[in-house]
């Protein structure tokens, strides 16, 4: 199976690889499309949408047209926002939800067409960063109507009418510094994982509690990204860095749900935080992470050995990768 993989840059637009993350290059833009040297924050695929991807940038919002290879921009109320995340409903790839800084949350019923601004009642101003932002964007796996958000710094808010109202559930965290959400339903029960900047913080109620919880493995209380292996096996991938940004970091992996965690001993000097981590249900095997200044790590054993590439690519802030169409 070929893959195409993407890494949105703050600086340098998107960068493709189609050779595993072995060499990265920059989509040509002759006329219109993003600008090369653009900031984009995050980008999104989807199962039934191969080769394209949508792209969140402080100019707008950015759809890849595979067959013309091309991006063309999508005209919202969110131009001139920084979008920092966009995520499709895995049911309906025109269900879109975007958030942005300052933290608002967009929603768009037809594929990008028009856009809705949904009222979350969040803080506009914050402590430490001055502006609160949209860090994280979850459809609830078990209820279709029903979406999560975290916002840094505002804590955890979710919808069950699909955007129309929304709650804040930030009772027993540490601090609303949150960062991701991780979904856990295993026999019958729900656990919730929520990272921030001050650690590790479990739900057993859904969300209206959360419990700090300990992990010895972790140097720093700076906890960053979550992702489950795209399969049922239970492993889970966890970030801590030193600090926001920082100077190095660890990744972190659970085989029993999040119960109890090991280093997966990333090679060489791991450069910051890691920010993002790469799943796909078409290959569970495959998984990439990648460090806010500009390291890919990649993994073809599901996480159980890794390689960094010899390439890096200035300030990252995701990195996703789809199978590529035949």
């Amino acid at each position: 199976m070929k893959v195409t993989a993407y890494a949105a840059s703050v600086g340098h637009s998107v960068w493709f690889s189609h050779d595993l993350g072995e060499s990265w290059a920059r989509a040509p833009t002759p006329t219109g499309g993003i600008y090369n040297e653009s900031r984009c924050w995050c980008v999104c695929t989807h199962p039934q949408r191969p080769g394209e991807v949508l792209s969140g940038t402080d100019q707008g919002v950015y759809r890849w047209d595979p067959a013309a290879e091309r991006w063309n921009h999508l005209p919202s109320p969110m131009d001139g926002l920084h979008i920092l995340q966009i995520a499709q409903a895995p049911h309906d790839p025109d269900l879109i939800y975007a958030g942005t800084r300052p933290a608002k949350l967009f929603r768009s019923a037809d594929g990008g067409a028009t856009w809705d601004s949904l009222n979350l009642g969040n803080a506009i101003e914050c402590e430490i960063i001055n502006t609160p932002r949209v860090t994280s964007i979850h459809f609830d796996p078990a209820e279709r109507d029903t979406v999560w958000i975290t916002i840094e710094i505002d804590g955890v808010f979710r919808s069950r009418d699909g955007g129309e109202t929304w709650e804040r559930l930030v009772e027993g965290l540490r601090t609303p510094d949150t960062h991701n959400l991780i979904f856990l339903d295993h026999n019958g029960e729900r656990t919730i994982l929520c990272s921030t900047e001050l650690g590790l913080h479990k739900s057993y109620d859904n969300g209206l509690t959360w419990q700090w919880v300990d992990v010895p493995e972790a140097p720093w209380p700076y906890f960053r990204v979550m992702a489950r292996r795209a399969d049922d096996s239970g492993v889970i991938f966890l970030s801590v860095g030193d600090k926001p940004s920082g100077e190095t970091g660890k990744l972190l992996r659970s085989r029993d749900w999040g119960n109890t965690w090991e280093d997966v001993g990333l090679p060489g000097k791991v450069n910051s935080t890691i920010w993002c981590i790469g799943t796909n249900p078409a290959d569970p095997g495959l998984v990439f992470c990648c460090t806010i200044m500009g390291q890919v790590f990649r993994s073809t054993d599901g996480g159980e050995t890794w390689r960094k590439m010899d390439r890096e690519l200035g300030e990252l802030r995701m990195i996703a990768w789809q199978p590529t169409p035949s």
